[in-house]
């Protein structure tokens, strides 16, 4: 396995389920982490879980659509840490209905987190891995990109996108 020690990572979606646990797992590993997230609140309760097990979390408020809050908090991290070596990809949103209930404004919403999110954040992280001449960027997903299931026809089109 891989030294993650001293490392410093950006983690979108970090409030919640996957995000917050692959930061409590990257931090567990000695990797500075970002926790970035619109639920600011939340984030101060995973940087808590975070301390209480010795690691450093900084929490970042970001909406992966305004990429004006992208590049703040990315320059956040980069301010505090140096740099940032891992982008993990996670904030997304799964809101369930069927095709034929025609809610177009939630169908945007989740293009524009799942996938215009995923590609404003790495744009804005891309630049600073380029500079070090490293970097790794991790795209979460869903197993809804490869499967049907009922209800969740633009979530599976956007899990798709991202495989």
């Amino acid at each position: 396995m891989t030294n993650l020690n001293g490392k410093i990572a950006l983690v979108t979606g970090a409030s919640s389920g996957i995000g917050a646990a692959t930061a409590v797992k990257l931090a567990e590993a000695g990797v500075k982490v970002g926790i970035a997230a619109r639920r600011t609140e939340k984030l101060e309760d995973v940087k808590k879980q975070i301390e209480a097990k010795g690691g450093e979390a900084l929490v970042i408020e970001m909406d992966v659509v305004d990429t004006a809050s992208i590049e703040a908090g990315v320059k956040k991290l980069v301010d505090a840490y140096g740099s940032i070596d891992i982008l993990v990809n996670n904030a997304g949103l799964m809101p369930l209905s069927d095709i034929d209930q025609f809610k177009v404004d939630e169908w945007n919403r989740m293009v524009d987190v799942n996938v215009k999110g995923l590609l404003n954040t790495t744009a804005a992280v891309l630049p600073q891995m380029i500079k070090q001449h490293s970097g790794h960027i991790f795209n979460m997903s869903s197993i809804a990109g490869r499967k049907v299931f009922k209800g969740l026809s633009v979530y599976q089109a956007c899990s798709h996108g991202l495989f």
